[in-house]
């Protein structure tokens, strides 16, 4: 019996890209464990990873394709030959080309896996093709463009300075079935002595292991950030060092912009009451490293890029950003932890 152990890593659509362990056993894969030495796992998996092995192996997986026979949805179909159905791809797709063009087909996809070959496989086969482009903005475009707005190509802090935090903040995740790292970070921090915060728009499982969670309207997260940022200025209590050193365009924010965001305007909008808004924001600005982690959900409104643009001022208007343990992130994109900042 030959027995060894693999690093590997998960293919599943998730940027926190964990480090596997694989045991094999002649050639089969028999367990799977999280890497501790990976600086986002450290020995943490899903529930979707754990036996893995099960998955690999599982009788249930496909191993031919297969056509439909019944009507869609009825869940009846037939194994084909793998020429079969290329043939038939191929000659339905030909038909569609000669009758109206090449553009008639959308290959629609986002990431389905995060690897690199797997992700873009077929782009050069459909622009060869000709078919229609797809702009790839499925899960998270809009946060990545509102949180460019403010921060430019800047990555995001690591995701484990979140444990050195005295305020963590879940805003728009439910980070208990979605993002199990962050979740642990946020607990660690909390073991520390951190308060623990989420603010989403429906009580999720998340809510019930915070310390307080805040229920919003859909739609309404801008508004509660702008009105944060209000009393914030209103009762001084920015880092005006930091800004001054920092901060392009701030001067023009609490001119032009908060004069309008009272906590009495902005509560009609996020549907939290004023003295709650008000005692959010003294809390946030006077927590020595307050840490915000953003989910994407918050951003699949029409204006959710100017959403995470707004809430990602809030770091800067309290200099979060020069202290360990404080500032904002987002979920990272493959590759981009090891260009954080340590």
């Amino acid at each position: 019996m030959t027995v060894s152990t693999i690093r590997s890593v998960c293919p599943y659509d998730c940027p926190d890209a964990c480090g596997l362990l694989v045991s094999v056993e002649n050639g089969r894969a028999t367990s799977v464990v999280g890497d501790p030495d990976h600086p986002v796992t450290r020995g943490l998996l899903c529930a979707k990873m754990n036996h893995y092995e099960q998955t690999v192996h599982s009788p249930h997986r496909l191993t031919t394709p297969l056509r439909r026979v019944g009507k869609k949805g009825a869940g009846e179909f037939k194994p084909v030959s793998w020429d079969e159905a290329i043939s038939s791809i191929c000659n339905n797709w030909r038909r569609l080309i000669a009758s109206h063009g090449a553009e008639a087909i959308l290959p629609y996809s986002y990431a389905g896996t995060m690897g690199l070959v797997q992700r873009n496989a077929g782009h050069a086969f459909f622009n060869k093709l000709g078919a229609s482009r797809l702009e790839r903005t499925i899960c998270s475009p809009a946060k990545d463009s509102g949180w460019k707005a403010i921060m430019g190509e800047t990555p995001a802090m690591n995701p484990a300075e979140m444990e050195q935090s005295d305020l963590v903040i879940l805003w728009g995740i439910n980070a208990a079935a979605t993002s199990i790292h962050a979740m642990r970070d946020a607990q660690t921090a909390r073991k520390r002595g951190a308060r623990l915060w989420a603010i989403d728009t429906y009580r999720t499982p998340t809510c019930d292991a915070v310390d307080d969670a805040f229920l919003v309207r859909p739609g309404g997260d801008g508004a509660l950030a702008l009105a944060m940022l209000y009393v914030i200025e209103r009762e001084q209590l920015l880092d005006q060092a930091f800004i001054a050193a920092n901060v392009l365009g701030f001067e023009e924010l609490t001119t032009e912009v908060l004069p309008d965001c009272s906590p009495e305007r902005m509560a009609v909008v996020c549907g939290l009451p004023v003295e709650v808004i008000e005692r959010m924001a003294r809390e946030y600005a006077k927590a020595e490293a307050p840490f915000i982690r953003l989910g994407s959900g918050l951003t699949r409104y029409g204006n959710g890029a100017m959403t995470v643009r707004t809430i990602s001022c809030l770091p800067a208007a309290v200099g979060a950003w020069g202290k360990p343990g404080g500032a904002s992130s987002s979920a990272l994109r493959p590759g981009e932890l090891s260009r954080c900042r340590s």
